[in-house]
């Protein structure tokens, strides 16, 4: 009779155990899911992207206030930190100006395979440069980063160059329209007119 209570007893706390476990993951998981909306509605309010972008551009004069593109002699007197972010940054513009051409239907020829490219070579040097964070870039590893960045800059620009040329060609297009439309608009106001027709009303 007392073991079957006791039997009956731990049964009980097992099946309450685990109603409990199964409510509280249960429970978690539905927070997580409404931190995680809160959370993304929080990053795509207007105000924290433009307080973002200004950060960004605050810290991208920081490190390159004047704009010029690095000198051997420069990157010689970096830490190994500011090293990585500068390449990644390189690398980074170049990927959003490519996306950015290809987006408005510009093209890119090799640029998108150029970019997997730079940045495959941006992570295997983010590899060593991660190994002493404090120190100073060694002179060929400088040299390395300095092609690269120059070579993310290039990418840069012909995917700038690009978009540019396919907006212009499509706001040409957009002018001759529009001209055309008024020139259109205009004879038919003048043959109301000369018609005799009563006036549009205004």
């Amino acid at each position: 009779m007392v073991a079957s209570i006791l039997e009956s007893l731990a049964l009980g706390v097992v099946v309450l155990a685990g109603l409990v476990s199964v409510a509280a993951l249960t429970g978690g998981y539905l927070l997580w899911r409404f931190a995680r909306r809160r959370l993304r509605a929080f990053r795509s309010h207007g105000a924290v992207i433009g307080a973002t972008a200004a950060w960004e551009a605050a810290a991208s004069n920081r490190w390159n206030r004047t704009g010029v593109p690095a000198s051997p002699s420069d990157v010689a007197t970096w830490s190994s930190t500011r090293v990585r972010k500068e390449l990644w940054r390189s690398v980074d513009r170049a990927a959003s100006a490519v996306r950015a051409a290809d987006s408005v239907g510009a093209p890119t020829a090799e640029l998108p395979s150029l970019c997997r490219r730079l940045q495959g070579a941006a992570t295997d040097m983010d590899k060593v440069l991660r190994v002493d964070p404090a120190a100073r870039v060694p002179a060929a590893l400088c040299e390395q980063v300095l092609e690269v960045m120059r070579a993310a800059d290039d990418v840069q620009q012909a995917a700038v160059a690009s978009a540019g040329e396919a907006n212009s060609h499509r706001v040409r297009e957009l002018t001759e329209d529009a001209g055309q439309e008024l020139t259109l608009l205009d004879a038919g106001l003048v043959s109301w007119r000369t018609a005799g027709l009563p006036r549009l009303p205004r």
